[in-house]
């Protein structure tokens, strides 16, 4: 008997805490989304390493503090609103057993936004590669600024818990101000949000109209949120989200209407439906993501075999072998971006310039193509496009003022204002996240004087089919979804034709992509990884339109996230014109990676004798041996997910069995360099936004590479 009395007064207490958590459940629910995402997403646990760590602005930090501040005090208000309503569906919320729990939850929810971020800072330093901390500045920085929100967590529970009090000595001081209750759970309950008094009604029309500003503000600048960071950006959303959010389920629940569930539905169907998809592939520049294309008009770009015709004709004419180099950059976001653009603009300076006519650099003559997956498509775009630039001694130097801007902050931005509105409202009406990331892509190009980004992919090869061509040819990878093949994107007429099958299981994305579409949209669709940026709809108005008539487009790395794989296809694609014009070619390949858990392919590290294969010794990274075994429920899920990376060791390996080096000798055959990172001294975030002192890490990992040696030997190989 007793037994069954404490079965009934714990369903009694179970029943009164779940009545009591339905009028706060958005902030629960986005705190819950909060926690999973902070424990299971890396690109998340980035956010907290550059906020804390690797980002040495002070003004970004006062702006994360003021951001969670804000946040805390949101959500707290806004649970503490919603139990001062009467709900005729919940009469338990009334019961003064729960007092404790009316009082002391909003408190608890306020305090743990600062607690949370902080939390996630320390999750961060456990997931992510890192080195060694010692007493350092930038080490020193990164404890007091978690102390910081430590130290902002413990003010917002004082200023909770004694405000009432402090509020009470003001009025005793001032007696023609409102007098509160002792206790939040004594305050008088009302049936209507009006009720609630002046000052609360006029912060929620504030709020309201804030946050449709903020919208509208993002929708057409969605760089005004830049200089606070990404990560104040996301608490500045949540802060929105968690007091409108409650603001409807208020209203909602006071009637019985479960708005937030007919919400949630009609999102789900509108997206069900594609009723408001917002993420067109841009096929022109006055295109936007919401904008069905315009008819393709003819195809003027260069043919890739008057391109090939025209570099072997200015380079190999009089050379047996001639060298070619040939370079593939793999996937990892600004990570790959940094990497990728320092290593062959390093090279471009330390090799030094040609005897050409027009002087242009040695090492950028004799590169003839490279192939480039998500961050390494940016960094080989970045690479291209300032090279196309009179100037290119200061390539280096350009290339890192240009990839050193915060390309995140506007991405999520719009990501949880605009893109957010977007999906509540039938028919595209707004450009999408993916637009704002091109967007600061072509405005940082246009700083350092290059508006290739903006301008159409093929304008860079105007001149290739007639003239001995200027530029590298990039070859930057996709994935299509229905499909699983890869797209491939470069600056020609279609490569692949009915009688030459270029690519192996990928499609060729000249015949659906217009001669006009921009190199910043050809780099996104290479780089359209999970969620930050969405998977993108490529229409095709042409007049004899290819098949299928409509693909859906996202990261190169889905496929494989080395390029090595297109890579190898367009070697052979060289080497059978060269046969076909009596030539013989030597490769000289560097191939770029960036994951420095990644495991090397090359077994060979003489610095004092790079050729014809080489690359750096990373150290064993400490830790336990991640558990191979998964439960019957996740396993297929996570073996679709890593068959990525085996499919990127498995084409690494390929490219190299395709190579013939010659050891004895190595200027006579070909040659391979990996360049790769590896865990240093400073964390190297994964995500779309970078600071200075991760160049500097990158910089001081370049140098453990024999620069001098190999830049010496391509020097003599090159030279006529």
């Amino acid at each position: 008997m007793r037994l069954r009395r404490r079965w009934r007064r714990a369903l009694g207490w179970t029943a009164l805490v779940l009545d009591h958590l339905k009028p706060v459940r958005v902030s629960l629910l986005v705190l819950a989304v909060v926690v999973v995402v902070t424990f299971g997403v890396d690109q998340a646990a980035e956010l907290f390493m550059i906020a804390l760590w690797t980002d040495p602005s002070e003004a970004r930090y006062i702006a994360l503090l003021l951001s969670s501040a804000l946040a805390g005090l949101a959500i707290w208000h806004a649970a503490r609103n919603a139990y001062r309503l009467r709900y005729p569906r919940w009469p338990s919320l009334q019961d003064a057993r729960a007092a404790g729990l009316r009082d002391w939850l909003p408190r608890i929810l306020g305090a743990s936004v600062p607690l949370l971020v902080s939390l996630g800072y320390v999750l961060a330093l456990l997931k992510l590669p890192h080195g060694p901390c010692g007493i350092t500045d930038h080490c020193v920085r990164r404890s007091w600024r978690a102390l910081g929100l430590l130290g902002e967590s413990l003010v917002l529970i004082l200023f909770f818990i004694t405000r009432r009090r402090l509020w009470g000595t003001l009025v005793r001081r001032m007696p023609r101000l409102v007098t509160l209750a002792s206790q939040p759970s004594a305050e008088k309950r009302v049936w209507r949000v009006r009720d609630m008094g002046r000052t609360t009604v006029l912060l929620y029309v504030v709020v309201v109209l804030l946050n449709i500003l903020a919208t509208v503000l993002i929708a057409l600048r969605p760089e005004a949120l830049d200089g606070i960071g990404p990560l104040a950006i996301l608490l500045i959303a949540e802060a929105f989200l968690c007091y409108s959010g409650g603001l409807l389920c208020m209203i909602g629940d006071r009637r019985g209407v479960p708005l937030l569930s007919m919400l949630l539905l009609l999102s789900a169907t509108l997206h069900w439906l594609h009723l408001n998809d917002n993420h067109k592939v841009r096929q022109y520049p006055g295109m936007s993501t919401h904008q069905h294309p315009a008819l393709q008009p003819p195809d003027t770009r260069p043919s890739f075999d008057a391109y090939m015709d025209a570099w072997l004709d200015d380079r190999c004419a009089a050379r047996r072998p001639c060298p070619v180099i040939l370079v593939s950059a793999e996937g990892g976001g600004i990570r790959g971006a940094a990497w990728t653009a320092l290593v062959l603009s390093r090279f471009t300076e330390t090799v030094g310039k040609g005897v050409a006519p027009n002087g242009e650099p040695l090492f950028a003559r004799y590169l003839f193509g490279a192939s480039g997956v998500s961050g390494g498509s940016l960094g080989l775009a970045t690479y291209v496009s300032l090279l196309a630039q009179p100037d290119a001694d200061t390539l280096e130097q350009r290339a890192q003022a240009m990839l050193g801007h915060d390309f995140l902050a506007p991405t999520l931005a719009n990501a949880f204002f605009v893109d957010f509105t977007q999906r509540w409202l039938p028919g595209a009406w707004l450009d999408d996240r993916s637009r704002a990331l091109t967007r600061a892509w072509e405005a940082a190009a246009r700083k350092q004087g290059t508006q290739a980004f903006e301008q159409p992919f093929a304008a860079l090869y105007a001149n290739g089919g007639a003239q001995a061509p200027a530029l590298p040819a990039l070859f930057l990878n996709s994935t299509s979804v229905a499909e699983g093949k890869r797209f491939i994107q470069h600056p020609f007429q279609p490569i692949a034709t009915p009688q030459r099958q270029a690519w192996t299981a990928g499609f060729d994305g000249s015949s659906w992509l217009d001669p006009r579409v921009p190199l910043s949209e050809v780099v996104l669709n290479s780089a359209r990884f999970t969620y930050v940026s969405p998977a993108g709809t490529l229409e095709t108005h042409a007049t004899n339109p290819p098949v299928p008539g409509r693909l859906q487009l996202v990261d190169g790395g889905y496929f494989e996230n080395s390029g090595t794989t297109t890579l190898l296809e367009l070697m052979r694609l060289l080497r059978q014109r060269a046969v076909q014009r009596g030539l013989a070619l030597r490769f000289i390949v560097i191939h770029i990676s960036n994951d420095p858990q990644m495991g090397d392919f090359i077994d060979r590290h003489d610095r004092a004798h790079p050729m014809p294969l080489y690359t750096a010794v990373c150290p064993p990274v400490p830790g336990p041996v991640r558990d191979s075994v998964r439960g019957e429920a996740s396993a297929p899920f996570e073996a679709l997910l890593d068959t990525r990376s085996a499919r990127g060791e498995y084409a690494r390996v390929q490219l190299l069995h395709a190579l013939h080096p010659d050891d004895a000798h190595p200027e006579q055959g070909d040659v391979l360099w990996h360049f790769r990172l590896c865990p240093g001294n400073y964390p190297i975030p994964l995500g779309w936004t970078i600071s200075a002192p991760v160049f500097v890490e990158l910089d001081r990992q370049l140098g453990q590479y024999p620069l001098a040696t190999m830049s010496a030997a391509l020097r003599q190989q090159l030279a006529p």
